[in-house]
Parts: C-alpha cells; structure tokens; sequence
C-alpha cells in the first residue's frame, strides 16, 4: 500500500492529460493569451531594464576619469542612484503583473477549464468568463492568505537560521538547514496550493476555509502531493537556472513560455489530484455546475406513491 502511495502520483500525470481535448480550443485560446501576455512583459522588463544597466554602467565609468569638481561626481552619483532607484521599481512591476494579474487570471481559468473537462462538460468562452467572474474573489481571499503563509514561513526560517550566519564554520549547517527548510516547505505547500483549487471550484469556499478544507482533502495522499510538488519545482528551478545562464534573448524567451507551459500542466496536475483525492475519500460526483459538488448517496428508500423502492 504504501509502495502504491509512493508512486500514485504516476497516474496522476497520466489523468492530466486525459481531459486535454475536451475543451482543447478554448484551452488553446487561454494558453496563447497567457504565453503572449507574459511574453510581452518579459521582453519590455528585459530590454528596459538592460538599458538602465547599461547607462548605470557608462556613468559609473566616467568617475574615475572626471575632474575633481566635486559637483560633478555628485551629479553622476545621483544619476546611478536614480536609475538603481528605477531599475528597482521596474523588477517590483514586473513580479506584480506577471505573478499577480497573469498569473491570477490564468490559474483560474486554467483550473476552471480541467475542472470542467474531467466531467465532460463543454465550456464557451461566454461560460468560462461567468465561471472565472463568480470565482475570482474567491481564489484572491486565498491567494492573500497563501502568500502571507508563504512569507511567514520565509521568515520563520530566516530567524532560525541567524545565529548560523555568525560563524563562518557553520556554513554547511546553514546550507543543510536551507535544504530541509525547502523540503518541509514542499511538504506543507500541498494544502496552500491544494487550496486555490478549492476556491477556484467550489462555490462559498475561500481563505481560512479553503485552507482547512484541503487540508481535510489531502489526508491520506500527502505523499503523492509531496512527490508532484518535488517534480515540479526542481524542473521550474532547472528552467530558471537556464534563463539565468543563457543571454540569447530568443533562447531566453523560449524558456519563460516552456516555463509557462509547464505551469499550465502543474495546475492540471493539482486539479486532478484534488478530484482524486475527493473520490479516495468515497465521497459520489454529482455533477459540475461552476463548482464541484460532491455528497454521499443515500441508502435510504425512496417512497413513490407509498411504496417504497431502494436506490
């Protein structure tokens, strides 16, 4: 059993492919907009940001050679911190819309579209708008409240981890205590990101109350949320890695939109995984009508004209 644990999450990956052609059009449609939309802030980040560096680096270089005036350097010193000043402000731009507004809007969607398609049901543009309209409040409730886990637990560890820093001998330690921290995070993370699911599909269910529910919902099948989390992020970590190493704007943006790519499948992964582990749980689907609703079949008998029949 627990060998089958260990490798559940196999079939997971097989059944988020399954769904993908049910709705594959207007799936199509929200990747190109998520793709293209992230490709356009990326590409203004880079070269804009590029250009600030550039001429910080042009007047840094004109000090040494410049005159003694005084006012001179001072100027230029100013200028540098100025445009540190705004390179700065564009990299907060970037991660706010990328990761909030972008990545937002095509989480929901996204979810709401596998949702959909594992139950077979066909969505229209004009639908899945209704369903992201009526969700949408939801996922950001829930949002707000993963994020301020995520930057609790941040904290946390970097205020256990200082008095590691005052010794250079302790360097290991503070590696070996980064390591573990990071896989306790992965381990805990799967209730956080199990959570939008929730809020995305399931009407009346956010914040505090979508935490607690999957958390009720992962109970049993941590292992196979633990092993996705695992996969997924040394991959999105090994995708990042490889815009940082390379300086081929072409190269570079092939990356972020594979990166993207794989978010879109991460978020079917989950959403199947929430299903799965609603139907471990023995709990009946009833049907999906912009949300998810599941209940236990009654074994009472149903009376029709006073006689009784057994469901």
């Amino acid at each position: 059993m627990e060998f089958y644990k260990l490798f559940g999450f196999v079939g997971i990956l097989k059944e988020s492919i399954q769904p993908i052609p049910k709705n594959g059009k207007i799936l199509g449609l929200i990747t190109m907009i998520y793709l293209l939309f992230t490709s356009i802030f990326f590409l203004i980040f880079k070269s804009m940001s590029d250009s600030l560096l550039r001429d910080m680096f042009i007047k840094e270089s004109i000090i040494p050679i410049s005159s003694a005036n005084g006012s001179t350097i001072a100027s230029l010193l100013s200028s540098i911190k100025q445009n540190t000043k705004l390179v700065l402000a564009i990299d907060f731009s970037f991660i706010f819309f990328i990761f909030f507004f972008i990545s937002f809007f095509s989480t929901n969607a996204i979810i709401l579209i596998f949702a959909a398609s594992y139950f077979s049901e066909t969505l229209s543009v004009k639908d899945l708008g209704i369903k992201i309209l009526r969700s949408c409040i939801r996922l950001f409730f829930t949002m707000f409240y993963t994020t301020i886990l995520v930057i609790g637990y941040f904290f946390f560890c970097l205020s256990m981890s200082t008095p590691l820093f005052y010794s250079m001998n302790d360097f290991l330690k503070v590696v070996a205590f980064a390591i573990l921290s990071y896989i306790i995070y992965l381990y805990i993370s799967i209730v956080w990101v199990l959570a939008l699911v929730v809020s995305a599909v399931e009407e009346g269910c956010y914040g505090i109350m979508a935490l607690g529910k999957a958390g009720k919902i992962i109970k049993g099948n941590e292992m196979k949320g633990f092993i996705l989390n695992i996969l997924f992020n040394l991959l999105a970590l090994m995708i990042f890695q490889g815009t940082q190493i390379v300086h081929n704007m072409i190269i570079m943006l092939i990356l972020v939109n594979v990166c993207c790519l794989w978010k879109v499948f991460q978020l079917v992964a989950y959403t199947v995984l929430y299903i799965d582990c609603k139907k471990n749980q023995g709990d009946e689907i009833i049907e999906f009508q912009g949300s998810i609703d599941y209940s236990k079949i009654s074994n009472l008998p149903l009376i029709i004209d006073g006689t009784p029949y057994r469901v």
